[in-house]
C-alpha cells in the first residue's frame, strides 16, 4: 500500500482524559462502603501498602528514571546489547572417582542442549583432590563456557586445580570465568558458627582472593548468599537489606587486610532466590543493583567506573511443595521470568522435583529447557529492562529502595552485619515476618496450591523420602557463635499433617457431607469442606443432592464407614437440624445403633452460635479458620 495515501486516525480525541479523582470517585462507589485500603491495597510483608493502579502522576519524585542500561547506578541492567544471561545448571557430585568422569560426560552433553554456565555440586564430597578437579574439567570449554562449584572446604585447593587444569591445557587465564561458593559470612549465617574461626576463615577469604587476582583475575570468589534469608522466609526488604549488608561487611573486611575496592568487585556475587511474587521480584533485582551501587558510593568518588553488581540467580525452593510437585514447574517458570525481566546475569532453574528427589535426568531436562524456552520462543533475551516506564514496577522499585535502604542502614548502625547477627538483629527480623507467613498460610491467606489449598484428593506420596532444603551442619550448645537462621519450605507444616495421616496404622479417616437445604450455598459449602479436609489427606466423600433428609444421610454416612460428618446449608437452617445432627451421631443412626461419629457444621453462623452449641455443636469449619490447627485437631480426635 502506498504510505501516502495511508490516512492516519487519532483515537485520543474519542476519548476525553479523566482524572485520579474521576477514578477514585468511581472505585469508592463501586464498593458501596467497602473499606478502600482493606479491600484494593494490598500490604505486603514489608508492611509496604500496594495501591491498586498507578497513573504517570506517581512517577514523581523518582530521580532515576532517566539512567540507562549498562550505566551507573544500573537499576536498568549492567547489560547494553541484549538481555542475555547466563543458562546454568548444576551437576551433583556425591561419589569420588567414577563420578567424576560421570559428571564430566554428563557436562558435555548439557552443554550441547542450551546450557551457558556449568556448575559442579561437591558438597556432598568429604575430600576432593585435584585429580578430581582434572577429571571434571577434562575436554569441556572453559575458554567459552563458565565453570562454578559449590563446595563446603578445600576453596584454596580447588582454584589452584583449576589454575593448574588452564595451564596444563593453555587457556588464557582471562578467558576463565565462573565462581566458588565461599562464603564466611553465609555460613555463620546458615549454622551458627564459622568452618573454623573469625579469623582462620577470613584469612583462607583474603588467600583465595589473593590468588585469583594474580592467577584467575575473572573468577568470582565471594558468594553473597542472599539465597538463606529468602528459604528462611524473609520479606523481600530483608533478604535486600541483610545481603547488602553482607556484602558490605566483605568490602570492610578486605579493605582492612590491604585489598583495594577496584580488585575486590570483580570477584564478587550475589546469589538471590526468586520467588512467586511476580512484579516484586522484578523491582528485587533492579532495587539490589541500584543500592548495591549507593554503597560503592559511600566507599569511593570514582564509583561509576566501578564494577556492577553480578546477580546469580535461582528460582526459589522455599514455595516448593512435596505433593501436587508439577505446579512447581509454574513457579519456575513465573520465577525465571521475574529474574530474566529483572536483569540477572545468570539463572539456575531449581528441579521441580528436588524436594523429595536430588537429581535425575527428566526433571533437570524440563528445568534446562524452562530457560531455554524462555530464550529461543519467548525471546526474553531481546528486551533490556522491559519494565522501565511502567507506573506500577517503578513504584514497587523505588518503595523497595526505599524501605531496604532504611533497614541496611538500620543494620550498619547496629555494628554491621556480624554484629547484628550476633545480637540477634538479623535473627529476629527474620523470625518475625517469617512467623507472619506461616500463619498465613496455616489460615489460608496465602495459598500454596495443591498443598493448602485445592489439594489432589487421591494423592499419594511415594515412600521416598523428602529431600528438603540443604542444610550445613548446625551444632548446638556453647559452640555456636550465633543463633543460626533455619532453611525450610513453606509448605512443611502442611506435609507433616498430610503425612502423618498416610503413614498413620489405621485406616485413612473418611468425611462424609451431608448437603441439605439452600442450593447455592450447600454447594459452595460441600466445595469447601472437600478442600478443607483434603488438606490432610483424609478421604472426602461428597453427595450433592443425594438427601432429602438429615436421617437418610447419616445412616449413608454409616454405610460409607464415615468418621466426619458435614453438614452443609445456609445460615438459616442450621439452627433447625443441628439438635438432630448431634443426636444422630451420638446414637450411631435413625434406629439408635452403630459407633459414635464427629458432626461439624460447615460456616460459622454468627447470629445462630448460642443456640447451636447448646444443641451440642462444637466444630466449625469456614473462611477465618485455622486450617493447619483445626486439622490437627481432627487427626487427634481420630487418634492419629
Amino acid at each position: 500500500m502506498d504510505n501516502e495515501n495511508v490516512k492516519r486516525v487519532s483515537l485520543t480525541g474519542e476519548f476525553p482524559a479523566v482524572s485520579t479523582q474521576e477514578w477514585e470517585n468511581k472505585i469508592r462507589e463501586d464498593l458501596k462502603g467497602a473499606d478502600y485500603y482493606k479491600k484494593l491495597v494490598w500490604e505486603t510483608h514489608d508492611r509496604y501498602g500496594i495501591l491498586p493502579y498507578y497513573r504517570r502522576e506517581d512517577l514523581g519524585g523518582i530521580n532515576y528514571l532517566e539512567s540507562q542500561p549498562g550505566r551507573f547506578p544500573f537499576l536498568r541492567s549492567t547489560k547494553t546489547e541484549d538481555n542475555s544471561w547466563l543458562i546454568r545448571q548444576d551437576i551433583l557430585v556425591q561419589k569420588p572417582g567414577a563420578d567424576e568422569k560421570e559428571a564430566n560426560q554428563q557436562a558435555k552433553e548439557i552443554l550441547e542442549r542450551g546450557v551457558t554456565s556449568l556448575g559442579f555440586d561437591l558438597s556432598k564430597l568429604e575430600k576432593t583432590e585435584e585429580a578430581d578437579i582434572h577429571s571434571l574439567l577434562e575436554g569441556l570449554p572453559l575458554d567459552r563456557v563458565p565453570v562454578n562449584f559449590t563446595i563446603g572446604d578445600s576453596y584454596l585447593m580447588v582454584l589452584e586445580s583449576l589454575y593448574s587444569f588452564i595451564r596444563k591445557n593453555n587457556i588464557d587465564p582471562l578467558d576463565i570465568h565462573g565462581s566458588i561458593s565461599l562464603d564466611p559470612l553465609g555460613r555463620l549465617t546458615a549454622t551458627g558458627k564459622y568452618r573454623k574461626e573469625k579469623q582462620s576463615d577470613f584469612s583462607e577469604l583474603g588467600d583465595c582472593l589473593a590468588f585469583a587476582r594474580q592467577n584467575l583475575p575473572r573468577f568470582r570468589i565471594i558468594n553473597t548468599s542472599a539465597d538463606i534469608f529468602h528459604d528462611s522466609g524473609a520479606s523481600v526488604s530483608q533478604v535486600l537489606a541483610f545481603s547488602l549488608s553482607m556484602g558490605n561487611e566483605y568490602l570492610v573486611r578486605l579493605i582492612e587486610m590491604g585489598f583495594k575496592l577496584e580488585n575486590i568487585l570483580p570477584n564478587i556475587q550475589f546469589q538471590f532466590s526468586i520467588g512467586s511474587s511476580y512484579f516484586m521480584e522484578i523491582a528485587k533485582l533492579r532495587a539490589a543493583r541500584f543500592l548495591w551501587s549507593r554503597i560503592l558510593e559511600a566507599h569511593s568518588p570514582a564509583a561509576e567506573k566501578l564494577p556492577a553488581m553480578f546477580i546469580q540467580s535461582m528460582t526459589s525452593r522455599w514455595n516448593q511443595t512435596l505433593f501436587d510437585p508439577h505446579v512447581n514447574l509454574l513457579r519456575g517458570t513465573t520465577a525465571s521470568m521475574s529474574a530474566i525481566l529483572g536483569g540477572t546475569d545468570s539463572l539456575r532453574v531449581t528441579e521441580f522435583d528436588s524436594p523429595f528427589s536430588e537429581s535425575n535426568p527428566f526433571s533437570s531436562r524440563i528445568a534446562r529447557n524452562t530457560q531455554v524456552i524462555l530464550k529461543e520462543e519467548s525471546y526474553l533475551d531481546k528486551v533490556i529492562d522491559p519494565g522501565a516506564g511502567s507506573y506500577y514496577i517503578e513504584n514497587l522499585t523505588d518503595t523497595l529502595i526505599s524501605g531496604t535502604w532504611k533497614l541496611f542502614l538500620e543494620t550498619e548502625e547496629k555494628g554491621g552485619y556480624e554484629e547484628s547477627l550476633i545480637k540477634g538483629f538479623v535473627q529476629q527480623e527474620v523470625r518475625h515476618t517469617a512467623g507472619i507467613r506461616m500463619e498465613n498460610l496455616a489460615t489460608r491467606k496465602e495459598m500454596l496450591l495443591g498443598t493448602n489449598q485445592f489439594p489432589i484428593l487421591d494423592e499419594i506420596f511415594a515412600d521416598t523420602g523428602t529431600v528438603d532444603l540443604p542444610s550445613a551442619d548446625k551444632s548446638s550448645g556453647e559452640e555456636n557463635t550465633i543463633d543460626p537462621l533455619e532453611t525450610f519450605r513453606a509448605a512443611r507444616d502442611f506435609e507433616e499433617l498430610r503425612l502423618k495421616t498416610e503413614n498413620y496404622s489405621g485406616t485413612q479417616p473418611v468425611v462424609f457431607i451431608i448437603p441439605l437445604g439452600n442450593l447455592a450455598m450447600r454447594r459452595a459449602r460441600a466445595m469447601f469442606t472437600m478442600n478443607f479436609f483434603a488438606c490432610a489427606g483424609f478421604r472426602v466423600i461428597d453427595n450433592i443432592g443425594k438427601f432429602k433428609t438429615l436421617s437418610d444421610g447419616m445412616d449413608a454416612a454409616r454405610e460409607s464407614g464415615a468418621d466426619i460428618v458435614v453438614l452443609c446449608s445456609s445460615d438459616d437452617e442450621y439452627p433447625d437440624m443441628a439438635a438432630d445432627l448431634v443426636s444422630l451421631s451420638e446414637s450411631g443412626s435413625a434406629t439408635g445403633t452403630g459407633r459414635e461419629l464427629i458432626p461439624v457444621i460447615a460456616g460459622y453462623p454468627k447470629e445462630h452460635m448460642e443456640k447451636l452449641k447448646k444443641d451440642g455443636i462444637e466444630h466449625f469449619i469456614h473462611v477465618r479458620s485455622n486450617v493447619l490447627e483445626e486439622l490437627k485437631n481432627y487427626q487427634s480426635l481420630l487418634g492419629i
